[in-house]
């Protein structure tokens, strides 16, 4: 019997995690991250682009309920796979599971050199970019230093201040991160919801949407049957960024209470929450408005304040709408290093990167290395650049990490999760489906993405054969005494949960 069988047979009823991490975040904490990585800036820069490519307002809502229910397919997916290895790490754990080390690396390297660091970047980005800007001259956003590529200005000076706070705040704690979480996100969403069920309520019947899409269809014709495979995937593209953070509680895995039972609960809560509040704000948006005039609006929820409350609306909701992207800003900063923790106990990352803080018991080192590969993607790229960008390779490894649900429960056929996936199997190959025809759409559209793409993969392919696979052949983790990784992943692998 080697050491790691005898670490699985001495392992505890309920076993600890080795990795250092405290389950110190209840439902509603763990509700909070993915609530508040959710509600960011796509849903408020994301309708006009849908309008561009949809012939009616039908279609419209339409392409919002696609996008949620391929978010919900996956937040199922996740749900059974949290609930099977409940450990921080989300998809390389998952993935180190079903395929083993060398694609869990891949997806490790691409959530630091893409995911989050590019989702972080977008969002600061766009905040400072749609929200901050219009309100200062021009000055702002003019560049003051241009070097070939690189254009500095006190727009994407603000930008790197937004991810620089955000990573303080997390550096002082999972607490206090997780008390700003709840802030900034349950506020802003609970009154936004309130709001636009009061606007809507005159006619809150389908008689808004419907008089919408009557009126579109009148000056436009088609309704639900004229729109373009293409087009079609070109409006969900943008829905699905919007959508992008209901995997959220997965990285946390470690840090959550009853994780097995509590991380899938607040996956399916979490983007059921959030596709109510999205169908509701998109109503709103569309009140009074046809496609064509959506089209030309350049800030719907000021547009829509406008419409519904007057010029005293407009300041009260630019503010919500700021808190809400800055809870997905603090949201996304905070479950991106439990990755990299993960990658560098595994032996997959460089050591200090798998330290958490003596004094503050956060992975400060995987926060900083994160603050800075951001603050390059802000530096070196636009807003729509890093979206496309970060969309594409979200959606081509979490429907990898989709497809090792299938693998699993072929090799553990006894394991039974406290959680399990519904109407199995078309649940998980309805978001595979869908993840990789958008990929396909977004290569076609936009070769450069899928050239960055492989460009990144095949850094990360060099990286993994030359440096971190000789970590593992010398032992050379971040654990020693409590064992490797690999012991925590073959004790939930072979747990049969009565």
């Amino acid at each position: 019997m080697n050491n790691e069988s005898q670490v699985l047979t001495k392992a505890p009823k309920e076993h600890v995690s080795s990795t250092g991490w405290k389950a110190s975040i209840g439902l509603g904490g763990s509700l909070a991250i993915v609530v508040g990585s959710i509600l960011g800036i796509g849903i408020f820069l994301s309708p006009n682009i849908v309008a561009q490519h949809v012939p009616s307002a039908g279609w419209f809502v339409a392409v919002w309920v696609i996008g949620g229910l391929m978010a919900l397919s996956g937040a199922f997916t996740y749900g059974e796979l949290g609930s099977r290895y409940p450990l921080a790490g989300g998809d390389y754990v998952f993935l180190r599971a079903a395929y083993g080390k060398p694609i869990a690396f891949l997806s490790g390297w691409v959530a630091l050199a893409a995911t989050f660091s590019g989702s972080i970047a977008a969002t600061a980005v766009g905040l400072a970019q749609y929200y901050i800007a219009p309100h200062l001259p021009a000055w702002f956003s003019d560049p003051f230093l241009t070097f070939g590529i690189i254009k500095i200005s006190c727009m994407t000076l603000t930008g790197i201040l937004l991810i620089w706070l955000f990573t303080l705040i997390n550096i002082v704690g999972i607490s206090f991160s997780t008390f700003v979480q709840s802030l900034v996100s349950f506020t802003p969403l609970a009154i936004l919801a309130l709001a636009a069920i009061w606007s809507l309520a005159g006619d809150i019947s389908p008689v808004h949407v419907g008089g919408a899409v009557s009126q579109t269809q009148s000056t436009q014709g088609g309704g639900l049957s004229s729109i373009s495979i293409g087009h079609l995937g070109l409006a969900i593209l943008p829905v699905f960024f919007a959508y992008s953070g209901w995997n959220a509680a997965a990285y946390i895995g470690s840090e959550i209470k009853d994780a097995e039972r509590n991380l899938p609960l607040s996956l399916v809560l979490g983007i059921g929450i959030i596709i109510f509040l999205y169908i509701l704000l998109n109503a709103l948006f569309l009140k009074g408005e046809t496609i064509a005039s959506l089209r030309a609006v350049p800030n719907v929820m000021e547009s829509a304040a406008l419409k519904s409350f007057g010029a005293i609306g407009v300041p009260i909701f630019i503010t919500l709408t700021g808190v809400a992207i800055l809870g997905s800003l603090n949201s996304m900063t905070m479950t991106g290093p439990r990755v990299y923790h993960t990658m560098a106990h595994d032996g997959m990352l460089f050591k200090r990167v798998g330290k958490l803080s003596k004094t503050y018991g956060t992975p400060v080192n995987g926060l900083v290395f994160q603050g800075f590969w951001a603050s390059l993607f802000v530096i070196l790229g636009g807003f729509e650049d890093i979206l496309n960008y970060t969309t594409l390779m979200i959606m081509l490894f979490s429907g990898v990490t989709v497809i090792g649900l299938f693998v699993l429960r072929r090799r553990y056929p006894k394991v039974n999760p406290k959680f399990k996936v519904p109407l199995y199997p078309i649940v998980p190959l309805f978001y595979i489906i869908s993840a990789f025809f958008l990929v396909i759409l977004l290569a076609v559209m936009d070769p450069k993405q899928i050239i960055g793409a492989v460009l990144i993969t095949g850094l990360g392919l060099i990286l993994y054969y030359t440096i971190f696979l000789r970590n593992i052949k010398n032992g050379k983790t971040c654990l020693k005494k409590a064992g490797k990784l690999s012991s925590e992943i073959e004790f939930h692998s072979n747990k049969q949960h009565q």
